[in-house]
């Protein structure tokens, strides 16, 4: 009788024989068909340190390679991975977040027990340790190998737990004015569908998931599919969007027939008319779908509106604060087992601006005005106004035409035609979306000269008194440069200094920009760089350019031509290359008005809640244009002759009539090239009497004709509504039915 018995590889063979005297003799033999696998408790725990350092390194198939014959019957390496990396993804684990401690390794028999630690490092919850967690080794005919369930990711998910990150959301803190009157606050609510995956009520999945892609277009049923169908019949909890109230009762019964469901409310975004100082406030959409992952590692929703310009961007943590956030983890009934993590909240702060509302919308209604009641408007191509004042550099109202309606970009919006306005906006040749008043780079034209009249009165080169002939014509030829003629061909005869930046002489500022680039080719530009001009203003909270400053090097290294007399000529005048930003402009008004400094332009005043605030504005100068007092006082004196002087005065036939308060003003008409439309200027500063100024302000429109014409009407609204005085009709020759030249004298 012989039998064969197998133990892991080993072939044994017992004879039976029967002896002669009637007893039986045993015979051994063994074979060894493969080596037997090593079953020290050493080995096994190198095994264990395999599977966790894999882990460590998010190795899922060398892992899977590591399991059991039967654990890998049970689970795909697709199921495998992606049960690790779904619970890795709740948790908000960062790249590289996983460490381990082993604490210690009991045999017993054919199996082991390893207990070890496990600490995440997470966006949401920072860091915190798993203790007490259990792998469970075996011996098969391969060695030692991880007798994987379930529960080796958590030890809840063996009996069908769960994981969730449970939050509170806070309300958006709001954004107001600088009298606390809101420009934007949470005065809607959404609802949030969340879907179960528990069970469907047709057992039928596919049905709810078309009915998800009907509901949001945004995702497709495959996509849905691939993300949650693996989930089915585990209890997972997904935010899967948000629509308004209406749309809910519209779909709810489609939706529940299908599919099973939790709802929340949540607030939404509404700004005040359709948004006051849109290009400044910002506002709030769905997160870019390239953004998601980071937002919702911080906290989010997937489907979250967030801050994606201006205030709403800049200051997206303040608004938007942060709820208690629990990690949760949930046995096979969905019963809270224990609590993995736990962050504190922080609450939402609303954000107070320096803007002064009435002025904010009387500004960007004067530049609409303007624009639909002139016979410029249909030419022009865009405008911008900004006020600020000047004793602290706070911004009172920045504008910028054609606007938009932020409340179009909110999913959740009640205007029907929102996405054919967004689209609308992004074709619009004029880019209603672009902030001019910081982000337009243009030509100053004859505003440029309040630099220039400084540069040449402060460097010594010229005095404040000296004359010379403004006969209409710069004969440049004797220099070498080409005849040039005055923007007035008759002349402003003979004028000092001051006289010049008033009548807007251009003869005498050529003999300018040719005499200071004879001395120091840089001397110029220097002056504008100290008043402001060819960097950024450093404000915070929009956008902004640095504008373009031209000297022989810059010059040189963008044409590949040498710098002449003749690029000084333009330069003096704020032509050629020359670009600034309405923003600079008025930060440079401003401080010629306080007597020099350059304040760094503020937008936000304050931050916090109720009264207690997380942080003040206060004024920050961050230079001085260093001219001379004597110097500066003569700038001003000539700028208040500009709406004051019958004979000289660009913008006197504007100004002539206007009581209540003082405007010191200056002119500008740049010409963007041969035979185009002209952009128009208005610089100014006003106050109650000219010595007390209060307010800078400027305005430009794009193609819009002369600054004395255009912008200055325009900025003379703007003073009278700051003034809280009667507000003046447009002039006639803004009309369509009188576009005739008035006949008093003319500025540019």
């Amino acid at each position: 009788m012989i039998k064969w018995l197998r133990t892991f590889g080993v072939v044994v063979v017992l004879l039976l024989l029967a002896s002669c005297t009637g007893g039986v003799q045993v015979i051994t033999i063994a074979v060894t068909a493969t080596p037997p696998p090593e079953v020290s408790l050493a080995e096994a725990q190198r095994v264990a340190a395999d599977f966790l350092n894999a882990w460590m390194q998010d190795g899922y198939y060398a892992m899977y390679q590591l399991l059991t014959v039967n654990s890998r019957d049970v689970v795909t390496l697709d199921d495998f991975q992606a049960l690790y990396q779904l619970t890795e993804k709740r948790m908000t684990l960062v790249q590289g977040g996983k460490s381990y401690s082993l604490a210690n390794l009991i045999q017993q028999g054919l199996s082991a027990d390893l207990a070890y630690d496990v600490t995440f490092q997470t966006e949401l919850f920072g860091e915190f340790t798993d203790s007490n967690r259990i792998l469970h080794l075996a011996i098969t005919p391969e060695g030692w190998r991880v007798a994987w369930t379930p529960g080796d990711v958590l030890a809840e998910f063996k009996d069908g737990g769960s994981i969730s990150v449970v939050q509170n959301t806070p309300n958006r803190g709001n954004i107001y004015d600088r009298d606390g009157q809101a420009l934007a606050d949470q005065n809607g609510s959404v609802v949030v569908i969340n879907l179960m995956t528990a069970k469907f009520p047709t057992d039928n999945p596919d049905a709810c998931y078309a009915e998800l892609a009907h509901m949001f277009p945004k995702k497709t049923v495959e996509q849905i599919k691939t993300t949650y169908n693996r989930f089915a019949g585990r209890d997972f909890k997904f935010e899967i969007g948000q629509i308004g109230v209406e749309t809910l009762q519209a779909e709810r019964p489609a939706l529940e027939a299908v599919c099973t469901i939790e709802y929340d409310s949540r607030p939404t975004r509404r700004y005040v008319a359709g948004g006051v100082a849109p290009h400044v406030v910002g506002y709030v959409a769905p997160i870019p779908a390239e953004q998601v992952d980071s937002y919702v590692a911080k906290g989010y929703a997937p489907d979250a509106l967030v801050g994606v310009d201006g205030i709403e961007r800049y200051w997206e943590s303040t608004l938007a604060g942060r709820g208690e956030a629990t990690l949760n983890v949930y046995d096979g009934n969905n019963r809270l087992s224990r609590v993995l993590a736990k962050r504190e909240p922080q609450p939402s702060q609303s954000v107070y601006l320096t803007l002064d509302r009435r002025l904010q919308e009387a500004t960007q209604e004067a530049l609409r005005s303007a624009f639909t009641t002139s016979v410029w408007g249909p030419y022009a191509t865009g405008g911008a106004a900004v006020v600020m004042d000047v004793r602290t550099g706070e911004i009172l109202a920045i504008a910028s035409y054609p606007d938009f309606n932020v409340d179009a970009f909110n999913p959740n919006t009640s205007l029907p035609n929102a996405q054919e306005l967004i689209a609308g906006w992004f074709s619009d040749p004029r880019k209603p979306l672009l902030n001019r008043a910081a982000q337009a780079e243009l030509n100053p034209g004859s505003v440029f000269k309040i630099v220039s009249m400084s540069a040449a009165a402060d460097s010594g080169a010229f005095g404040l008194n000296q004359r010379i002939f403004c006969g209409g014509v710069w004969n440049g030829t004797q220099f070498g440069d080409r005849t040039r003629n005055d923007w007035l061909t008759t002349g402003h005869g003979s004028v000092t200094l001051k006289q010049a930046l008033t009548g807007s002489c251009n003869v005498y500022f050529w003999n300018i920009g040719w005499k200071l680039n004879s001395i120091d080719p840089y001397l110029l530009i220097n002056y504008a760089k100290q008043m402001g001009f060819g960097a950024p203003t450093g404000i915070v909270g929009i956008a902004e350019q640095a504008g373009l400053l031209p000297d022989p090097d810059t010059h040189e290294a963008r044409t590949g031509l040498k710098w002449t007399g003749s690029d000084s000529l333009n330069t003096v005048i704020g032509q050629g290359q020359v670009q600034v930003t309405p923003l600079q402009v008025v930060r440079m008004v401003a401080a010629v008005a306080n007597g020099g400094t350059l304040f760094q332009p503020l937008i936000v005043s304050k931050a916090g809640i109720i009264d207690e605030f997380s942080y003040e504005a206060k004024p920050v100068p961050n230079g001085n244009i260093n001219i001379k007092p004597e110097v500066l006082a003569a700038v001003r004196e000539s700028m208040c002759a500009v709406t004051t002087n019958p004979t000289l005065g660009t913008a006197y036939f504007v100004y002539k009539d206007f009581t209540g308060a003082a405007v010191c003003g200056k002119t500008g008409t740049a010409e963007i090239r041969p035979g185009d439309r002209t952009t128009a200027w208005f610089a100014a500063f006003a106050g109650k009497t000219a010595d007390a100024p209060e307010i800078a302000i400027v305005a430009v429109v794009e193609r819009g004709g002369e600054g004395s014409y255009v912008a200055a009407p325009i900025v003379r609204r703007i003073v009278e509504t700051y003034f809280q005085l009667p507000i003046t009709p447009w002039p006639a020759w803004y009309g369509a039915a009188s576009a005739s030249a008035p006949t008093e004298p003319l500025g540019e």
